[in-house]
Order: structure tokens, then sequence, then C-alpha cells
């Protein structure tokens, strides 16, 4: 009688701590809520507490994504009306603001654009427009990839432009070993082969396969001279010596071009990033700003739309894309192809165009549907920009109590492309003669099946739990008890709280969703601004899009996700190129922000809303140390050695009602200089 001998099962044999990480999603899960419940035994009865506990709760799993992002988004709704943070009513309407509405609107358009394959057609046609170097068809990818991620969803693009990436890689792979396989290679009496042209090659043996009766469109000489140049290719290819005594120009020239591949590859995301900072509706961050913004200073302007983000956003994403340009071909193709010093005159092939115009042509004519959706974007991107234009009045000044916003133009035109026919009308006088299809209405150009199955619902609903934070933080008064945890960042400068802020954003984004970074920091920022007497602009709009600047690791950014599983990038290629990127936006946020938007948001007062309706001792910002030198105010240049900020009145040691004197000692602050006392907030002579 045989008996069976029981196989051990799989993890029999699993050391325990191995299969205590194989759960450990699991025990995130469970253990998180337990361990925080001190939180709430320690203050029992208290809505700030409750609400830190949802918090600190959501946090870890956002870091950790033990749970999907959007049902972590969720938990606002389950826990605050338990805890007693919120009524359900009050929390359920934050899911659904304004400035999702935006997102929406503006994520149905980019939808329209990428079922009709217009962004397809404008990246080609620009890719069609640069060079076969390398360093201009690096520039070309990138920026075509930024423009459309001003627009479209920054891993949408990404996706897109990765295949045109790859192919175009192919094709001058393919080229490149053909090149080397025809060149310094020894025939007859130990010469070297001329260079020979890799597409006049190809040409050549296409033209030799054709049949004898159809090679009557050349001479007999030009046949003969093609022969004998082909017999030549030929016996070169097919020598002894070929590939032996040009090895060591073989790895060098992998070795270039996996550098170049490399470029390319990190470019795309890179671009992707930077672009989504651009715009408003670019990047998820940019639209938690807004909402949040509304959702702590209900009832008020802030500034912050379509046209004033345009004026901080777009000049730093420019000066951060041709620095990202030269940031990469430093790094993976060296200072001589990036400036260009190191060139023999050699030609280079036209690959890449060779590939990227063999792809628009399967585009086809550009269709009706295509026209209709460009027209209608660029009647948005007008009404975005001319709502509120800042400079001028706009459209929007003159309609009466100011109740359309941008979300409203997104969802206006969003409709419309419910309505407006993917083809030319068919029917009465609009039918022609050559028409094939029966007369009746052509479908729409957007149809709700396409729209629902594209749409990112779970970023919707991320946004709206993290509008559901900030209006907990505010009405639980956890906004005022981080603040006072915080007073101590009064005594540094503004400048340097916000290069601590940016550089801990771009470390933690580094790790997490550029969303939940945002959605966590913002609430605190607004208690800080509160607490310091800061413009809350001059501290969230940093932070905000410095939680774009996700280049180090794969798991940073979809975006980085997206290029590295089409492989040849290792992490030390992505920390290497990531670190600089960060190093490099960083200084661009940190000039912008300290310089023309300074003065465009007037960053340099403290605003009336910013107090969220409650009393405050906040007049103006401290002195900004970036901004001024030698005696000049940050806000207007004017200079303070005579002259009043605010009425350009020489005093001569009186200082303007800003509370600053004019050898930079506050007014308020008991300090006197050179037989001066300070007075009700201005400076008096004693004598």
């Amino acid at each position: 009688m045989s008996s069976e001998i029981e196989k051990p099962s799989p993890g029999a044999s699993m050391p325990w701590f191995r299969q205590i990480w194989a759960i450990k999603d699991t025990l995130i899960l469970v253990f998180t809520p337990l361990v925080l419940l001190p939180i709430l035994i320690c203050f029992p009865g208290s809505p700030s507490a409750a609400c830190a506990y949802t918090i600190i709760i959501m946090a870890i799993y956002w870091m950790t994504e033990v749970l999907n992002m959007a049902v972590t988004a969720l938990i606002p709704v389950v826990l605050f009306p338990w805890l007693g943070v919120m009524s359900s009513k009050q929390v359920c309407t934050n899911y659904l603001k304004d400035a999702n509405m935006l997102f929406f609107g503006g994520l149905l358009v980019a939808i329209a654009v990428e079922k009709w394959n217009l962004h397809k057609r404008v990246a080609l046609r620009v890719l069609m427009l640069v060079g076969s170097k390398p360093l201009w068809i690096v520039f070309g990818f990138m920026a075509v990839t930024a423009f459309l991620s001003m627009w479209l969803n920054n891993t949408a693009t990404t996706a897109m432009m990765m295949p045109i990436a790859q192919a175009v890689l192919k094709e001058l792979d393919e080229n490149r070993k053909k090149q080397l396989d025809l060149q310094q290679v020894v025939i007859d009496n130990g010469k070297t082969a001329p260079s020979v042209n890799v597409s006049e090659v190809v040409e050549l043996k296409e033209f030799r396969k054709l049949e004898d009766g159809e090679r009557v469109n050349g001479t007999n000489g030009t046949v003969q001279k093609e022969d004998e140049q082909l017999e030549k290719i030929e016996a070169a290819e097919t020598d002894p010596l070929h590939g032996a005594i040009s090895s060591a120009d073989r790895v060098a020239s992998d070795r270039q071009f996996m550098s170049f591949r490399k470029a390319l590859k990190l470019c795309i995301p890179y671009a992707s990033s930077i672009g989504g900072t651009g715009t408003l509706i670019g990047s998820g961050p940019n639209i938690v700003l807004k909402g949040q913004l509304e959702a702590m200073y209900k009832g008020v302007e802030t500034g912050i739309n379509f046209t004033s983000w345009l004026v901080i956003g777009f000049p730093a994403m420019v000066i951060d894309l041709i620095g990202a340009w030269i940031i990469l071909l430093l790094i993976f193709l060296g200072p001589k192809e990036t400036f260009g010093c190191g060139g023999k005159g050699k030609k280079q092939d036209d690959s890449a165009n060779q590939v990227i115009r063999a792809e628009y042509p399967k585009l086809g004519r550009i269709t009706f549907a295509e026209v209709v959706v460009l027209v209608n974007f660029i009647i948005l991107a007008f009404l975005w920009l001319s709502r509120e234009p800042e400079f001028i009045p706009g459209w929007g000044d003159v309609l009466p109590h100011n109740f359309v916003t941008d979300a409203s133009v997104a969802i206006t035109i969003s409709v419309l492309l419910f309505i407006f026919p993917s083809e030319f009308p068919n029917y009465l006088c609009f039918r022609r003669k050559a028409a094939s299809r029966p007369p009746g209405p052509a479908p729409a150009i957007l149809d709700w099946p396409t729209a629902n199955k594209q749409m990112p619902w779970s970023v919707i609903i991320l946004l709206g739990g993290g509008f559901a934070l900030a209006d907990a933080c505010k009405e639980s008064g956890l906004s005022a008890v981080i603040g006072e945890a915080l007073s101590s960042f009064r005594y540094l400068p503004p400048w340097a709280i916000v290069t601590i802020m940016c550089l801990i954003a771009t470390v933690i984004t580094s790790f997490t969703s550029n969303m939940a970074t945002t959605t966590i920091f913002i609430p605190i920022l607004a208690e800080m601004a509160a607490t310091t007497c800061i413009n809350p602009i001059y501290l969230m709009l940093p932070v905000t899009l410095a939680a774009s600047w996700a280049f180090i690791l794969p798991v940073s950014t979809p975006p980085n996700a997206i290029a590295h599983s089409y492989g040849d990038l290792a992490i030390s290629d992505m920390m290497k190129a990531g670190l600089a990127m960060c190093a490099l936006c960083n200084a661009v946020l940190l000039f912008s922000i300290n310089t023309w938007g300074y003065s465009f948001f007037d960053l340099g007062t403290f605003p009336a809303w910013a107090t969220g309706g409650k009393p405050s001792n906040c007049t103006t910002l401290p002195l900004n140390e970036t901004m001024s030198a030698l005696g000049y105010t940050a806000d207007l240049g004017l200079s303070t050695l005579g002259y009043t900020a605010d009425l350009g009145l020489s005093t001569l040691g009186y200082t303007a009602d800003l509370g600053l004197s004019t050898l930079g000692y506050t007014a308020d602050s008991g300090l006197s200089t050179l037989g001066f006392t300070t007075g009700s907030g201005f400076l008096n002579v004693t004598a």
C-alpha cells in the first residue's frame, strides 16, 4: 500500500519576517487607526483632535498606498460625522466644488482632443520641423510634450509620446548599425571603403530587386554605375574581416546611442511634469490649491485664476524646460554634443524625420471633427485668458455679480462638444452630391460612454477629499493649533520659510502622490501664513509647484513609471538626472516667486481675506530680504532712504504706514535710530 507524500506549501519554508513583510499592507491598514487611538483618548470630545486623527490616518494611507488613493479620499465622509468634526452634508459638499468642475470640464475637452487624435497630429507636425541631430530630437520631444501637458493629463501625454519616441529610437538604431557595417571595412588592397549614405544603399538594393522590365527608367550608364556601386558594397559586407577591425568603434557607438536613448526616454516624463505647471488645469496640485483656497477663504477673490497662473507658471515653465534640456544633454551626451564643439562635419542621417514622416500620413487628411475640436479648444483658451486678464478689464467684469467662473466656461465648451456633429451636415441644403452615407445627423464629437470610460474619476474624488480636509481643519480649530505650533517660524525671513517648505515638498512628492502632498501641505501653510503675517499665496503657490518636481524615482509619478517600463533606464540614471532637475526647478521657482511673481501678486502685503474673518494683528508682510537691497522696498522698488512706500514723499526719518523704518528697523518694535522714536507705527522727530 503506497502513501502519497504531502508536498510542503510554497510558504512553509519562508522565514517569519518575510511572511510579515508579505502582509505589510494589511498590517498598516489595520494597525494605523489603532496605534493613533491615544489621540482621541487623550483629547476626548475635541473636534481638532478628531480632525488630526483622520488626517494622519489618510496621510499614512496615501504615502504607503495600502488603499486606493480615491478610496482613502472618501475617509472624511466616514470619520468626520462619526467623530463629531463636521456633519455629513458639510463634508459631502466639498466633493463637487467649483474647482472640481473646472478640472472635470478641462478633462472632457482633453478627452475630445484624444478621441480624434488631434494631439497626435500636433505632436507629429512639430516633430517634423526639428532636425535629425540628437539634441534637436530631444528638444522637439520636450517642447511637444510640455505643450500638450499644459492642457492634457500628464500621464496620458507621456503614454502617447513614448511609443513615438520608441519608434524613432528603433529606426535610428537600425540605421546606425547599417552605417557601421558599411564603413571602415578593409576591402581589396587594404583600402577602406568610403562612407556610404544608408538611405542611398537601401534605395539601391530596393531598386535592384525590381524586375528587368521596370529598370528602363534610367540610362544604361546609370544602371551600370549603380551596379558597380552595389557590388562594391556587397563585397564589403561579405569580407571575412568585416566587423573585426571596427569593434572599438562599435562599442563607442553603442555606448553613445545608449546615452541618447536614456536622454530621450527621460525627457518625456520630465517635460510632462514641467508642462503641467504652466496652466491652472495642467496638473492636479494646481487645482488642489485653487479649491482649497476657496474652501478656506470662502466668498473672497484670492487672485488665483487661469490668467494669473499663466503669469507665474508659464515663464517659469519655459525656463525649466530649457534648463532641463541642457541638463539631460550634459549628463547623457556630454558637453561636446550639447554645445556642438566636438563635431567633425559628418552628415547626420535623416532617420528620425523618416519615421515621423511615415507616421504622419497614417492620420490622413484633417477631418471635420478635428477642426471642430480645435476651434472649441481655441475658444476655451481665449475665454479663460480674457475673463480676467489682470492688466485690463475682462469680459467677466461686465457680467453682474461675478457669477461666471473658469469652471462655467469649461463646462459650457464641454457641453457643446456633446452637441456639435463629428461630420459635416448631410441633410437638406447641406447634403453634398458625392455624400456616401444616408441623410441624417452625424454622431456628436463626444459621447457619454467614451467620456465615462476615459474620465479619471478617482482624481476628482481625490480632489474632493483634499477639499474636505481643508474645510475640516478650519471648522474644527485644528488650523489654529497648528499655527501656534509653527509660531517660531515668524523669526525666519519669508524667503527662508518658502525655501524650506519647497524642499520638504520636493522630498515628500518623490515618494507619494503630488496631489496628496499638496492636499496635506496647504492647510498647514494657511495657518503658518496667518501666524507669521505672510501672504498665503507666497507660501502656497511655490509649494504647490514644488509638489510637481517628482523626477527622482519611477514611483514618484505615473509618467516616470511609464518611461521606466520601456527599459534602458536604471534607478541610478533617474536619480542622477532627477536630483539635478529638482535643484534647477526649485531655483527657478524661488527666483520667479521673488521677482515678477512677488510684484504681480502683491506678495509684500498681508491681504485682509487671509485672516479668514478672524481678528489679526498682521498689517504687512515683513520685508523680504531677497527683494530688498541697498534700502529698496520689496513691493515697489522705491528707496526707503527718504521715500515712503505708499506716498512717495521724502521724510528723512518718517516711514510709511507699513511700519518699516528707513534704516531697516520696524517702527513698532520700540527701537530708535539716530534720534527717532517709535509711535503709533510712525517714526517721529524727538528734537
